[in-house]
């Protein structure tokens, strides 16, 4: 019996880190998706200046002029001092998985004329728009370990 059961935990140990080394921890480039409490569903930001560097995948993407780029997205119609937040999904084409990096940065801007704005962004990656109505690029960056992407999106602050 007792051969048995040391033949079974064996078995068992063998089973259980033949699971976590076949698991892919690969992950592409995430795609960025802004969610705000005046619409839903979400919306998918555009993938802009890329840098980002993975076995499976490897992109450097490069826009020369954001704001001219962020401009000729669809426009996104937001109020005045409306709370968002900003979420990334792992990249489906390569299976692999979001992660949790404490060294992940999320930076958030607005860009005006030329002019960036930076919004404070909380560790619910949550923010909030100005007061101030017109038009701008919602610049979002994402930095890991990685690399990193830029999305942008057209916004009409109400």
């Amino acid at each position: 019996m007792k051969v048995f059961m040391k033949l079974f935990t064996g078995m068992f140990l063998v089973f259980i880190l033949t699971g976590c080394i076949g698991e892919d921890y690969d992950v592409g480039v995430p795609t960025a998706h802004l969610h705000v409490e005046s619409f839903t569903p979400s919306v998918q930001l555009t993938e802009a200046n890329i840098n980002w560097g993975a076995s499976s995948e490897d992109v450097h993407q490069t826009i020369e002029d954001i704001q001219k780029f962020g401009l000729s997205q669809d426009e996104i119609k937001i109020f005045a001092n409306e709370q968002a937040t900003v979420e990334f999904e792992e990249n489906e084409e390569n299976g692999g998985d979001i992660w949790t990096d404490p060294e992940t940065q999320i930076l958030v801007a607005l860009l005006k004329d030329k002019q960036r704005t930076k919004l404070e962004i909380n560790d619910f990656s949550e923010f909030r728009f100005p007061t101030n109505k017109g038009r701008y690029v919602l610049v979002v960056e994402f930095i890991s370990e990685k690399g990193s992407a830029q999305y942008v999106g057209n916004v009409l602050i109400q």
